[in-house]
């Protein structure tokens, strides 16, 4: 299971929440706040506390000296603040059907939503927009006064399909992707090569 920097460094050129590796405490008067502390683990970061919210400056240097005790010999990286939508886009194996794409509503909910919808590679853009519009909770982005960017979202996930099609991903969960109001970010991903 590759780490988060190692992650990140994967998908590159899709579309990634700003971060850094925070080196010393100069890195964090250079942030917006919020914004994020996490340590380059492998695995699910909320349950061993592998990422902290920080509120401001203070808060944040606070946390990266915790965050350093309990990740003595892990690299903490600093992560922009992105509000929207929180989806979950998957990579699974299948013996019959070969590599499914899962996209669904995400978040520290998505195990117990389960609200996702599944197609086996390759797909279209139609299929893409189908699979959105089939989730339970759809009408959340038709919600009065809030706007989000759906076409946006489609294209990142058509890129993410074309990268699962051309390398040997044996699993993959980007939980969450942000949709915002102009733009869709990958905040968090967990990803395993063949």
């Amino acid at each position: 299971m590759k780490s988060v920097i190692e992650s990140f460094e994967f998908l590159k050129g899709l579309p990634l929440a700003k971060w850094k590796i925070v080196k010393d405490y100069k890195d964090l008067s250079s942030c917006k706040f919020p914004c994020y502390l996490k340590a380059d683990v492998s695995g699910h970061k909320t349950e061993t506390k592998a990422v902290i919210r920080c509120s401001s400056l203070e808060d944040a240097e606070k946390k990266l000296l915790e965050m350093h005790k309990t990740f003595p010999n892990d690299r903490i990286i600093i992560q922009e603040n992105f509000e929207g939508i929180e989806m979950i886009v998957g990579l699974k194996h299948d013996a019959a059907f070969g590599k499914i794409l899962a996209v669904g509503f995400g978040g520290t909910f998505a195990e117990i939503k389960k609200d996702i919808s599944f197609r086996a590679l390759p797909i279209s853009e139609s299929d893409i927009i189908q699979m959105v519009k089939e989730l339970d909770s759809f009408n959340v982005f038709k919600a009065r006064g809030k706007k989000y960017n759906l076409t946006n979202f489609y294209t990142t996930v058509q890129k993410i399909a074309h990268l699962c099609e051309v390398k040997e991903i044996q699993e993959m969960d980007l939980n969450p992707i942000i949709i915002g109001e102009t733009q869709t970010k990958i905040v968090d991903a967990r990803i395993e090569l063949k």
